[in-house]
């Protein structure tokens, strides 16, 4: 808990009341290496904040292939936000990918502090808008770069996770298969 009251308080200062009801409403879990979070098909609203470790979100078609939406490392908000928002039944499950301590909050509980507390809905709104950019820059990225500069710029944000996560998963997050995935890293180290 006290990684994100850290996290939140770089952008401005809590009142101590509401330290206080927001310890009272977070669950803080760790999790072992391969812990789902949220499975598909649950009606759980639930935003996690990764204190560390590391995370994804993944959604498994009906072919069985994987597909990786997100990663979240320290500090990062991690959910599945059709289910949040749109009152649908999960189709992405969130599993640890590493040994991880997160903060998970339901969703009408942090409704209820954005209501007392104005200001931090303010601040989850900000939270909010800069995951859905990061989302969007994340999906440009899968239409216009080609499969070595997304594996560059993997790096350049996994760059601690990247020995961690399974090649498999890698791939499916850049949208290529695994052997494209070893033809751009056998380019890169001969380069």
């Amino acid at each position: 808990m006290k990684e994100l009251i850290e996290y939140i308080e770089k952008s401005t200062a809590l009142s101590e009341d509401l330290i206080n009801d927001l310890k009272a409403i977070a669950i803080e879990k760790n999790v072992g290496k391969g812990e789902v979070i949220l499975q598909k098909n649950t009606s759980r609203k639930l935003q996690i904040f990764v204190s560390s470790g590391c995370i994804r979100a993944f959604y498994i078609a009906e072919n069985g292939k994987d597909h990786t939406l997100q990663f979240a490392t320290k500090n990062w908000w991690i959910s599945d936000y059709m289910t949040l928002f749109n009152n649908q039944k999960s189709i992405l499950s969130i599993e640890s990918l590493s040994h991880s301590k997160l903060v998970i909050i339901e969703q009408s509980q942090l409704e209820g502090l954005y209501y007392k507390f104005p200001e931090f809905g303010l601040i989850n709104r900000t939270n909010l808008q800069n995951r859905i950019a990061a989302l969007q820059k994340r999906i440009f990225g899968l239409l216009t770069l080609n499969a070595k500069e997304k594996y560059e710029k993997f790096i350049e944000d996994y760059e601690v996770f990247e020995k961690v996560i399974p090649n498999y998963q890698i791939a499916s997050f850049l949208g290529i298969t695994p052997e494209s995935l070893s033809r751009v890293r056998k380019e890169i180290s001969n380069s």
